[in-house]
C-alpha cells in the first residue's frame, strides 16, 4: 500500500462510535465488495485527504466486478482497447484502503456514495429497500437509520452517477483510443470539478 494512504490510515481515527448493526458486523461490507467510484466521489477524498487519485483507486477490470450503473470506462492498454470500473483500492486481505476495522472509516465523511448508501437502495416506487447481495448481519431496525437521510443519500447517489456516466461516455467516445490511465484520471478531475463548481458567475 502506498505510503500517503498509510499515514492517512494512521491519524485516521474517527473518534465516533460504530453503531449497531456495524459494531459487531466486523465491517464484512468493506471487504465483500470492490466499491464503484464517481469522479466526484474521487474529488471529495482528494480534497479531504490531500493525497492523489490513484493512491486510492484503480481501474478495476469490469469483467471482475459484479453490475453496476456505473459506466464502463475504455481504456487503452497493450495495444487494444479494455473495459474497466473505478473502484476504491483493496489491500491483500481485501479490506476497503481505507478501512479501519472496528474502528470505522479513515476517510468517514468524505466516503464514497456507495457507502453511504449501504445497504439500501430504492425500490420501483421509488421507496427504501435493502439490496439484493447485502451482507448485514440483520436488518436493521427503523431507530438506526433515518429513512429521509436514507432516501436522500441514495438518490443523491443517482444522480451523481448519470453525470459521471455522461463523463465517461464523452471519455469513451473522444480520448479512450489515445488514452491511458493517467490521462483518463486527469480528465475524470477536470470534468468532475467543474461540475461540482458549477458555472462561472
Amino acid at each position: 500500500m502506498e505510503g500517503k494512504v498509510c499515514r492517512i490510515i494512521k491519524k485516521g481515527k474517527t473518534g465516533t462510535p460504530i453503531g449497531e448493526p456495524c459494531a459487531s458486523c466486523g465491517v464484512k461490507c468493506c471487504n465483500r465488495f470492490a466499491v464503484p467510484l464517481t469522479g466526484f466521489d474521487v474529488a471529495r477524498i482528494i480534497d479531504a485527504t490531500g493525497v492523489g487519485a490513484q493512491d486510492f483507486c484503480r481501474l478495476e477490470r469490469a469483467d471482475l466486478i459484479g453490475e453496476a450503473p456505473h459506466s464502463k470506462i475504455f481504456i487503452f492498454v497493450g495495444g487494444r482497447i479494455e473495459e474497466r470500473l473505478l473502484a476504491l483500492k483493496r489491500r491483500k486481505n481485501e479490506y476497503c484502503v481505507f478501512s479501519l476495522h472496528s474502528e470505522g472509516c479513515a476517510v468517514w465523511g468524505a466516503h464514497p456514495y456507495a457507502c453511504k448508501a449501504y445497504p439500501f437502495e430504492l425500490d420501483e416506487n421509488g421507496k427504501i429497500r435493502y439490496g439484493d447481495n447485502f451482507v448485514c448481519p440483520r436488518k436493521w431496525e427503523s431507530g438506526e437509520f433515518d429513512v429521509k437521510k436514507v432516501s436522500e443519500i441514495v438518490r443523491g447517489m443517482r444522480g451523481e452517477i448519470e453525470e459521471y456516466n455522461k463523463i465517461v461516455r464523452k471519455w469513451n467516445a473522444q480520448f479512450a483510443k489515445e488514452g491511458d490511465e493517467k490521462k483518463f484520471f486527469s480528465y475524470l478531475l477536470k470534468e468532475s470539478r467543474t461540475q461540482m463548481d458549477g458555472p462561472e458567475k
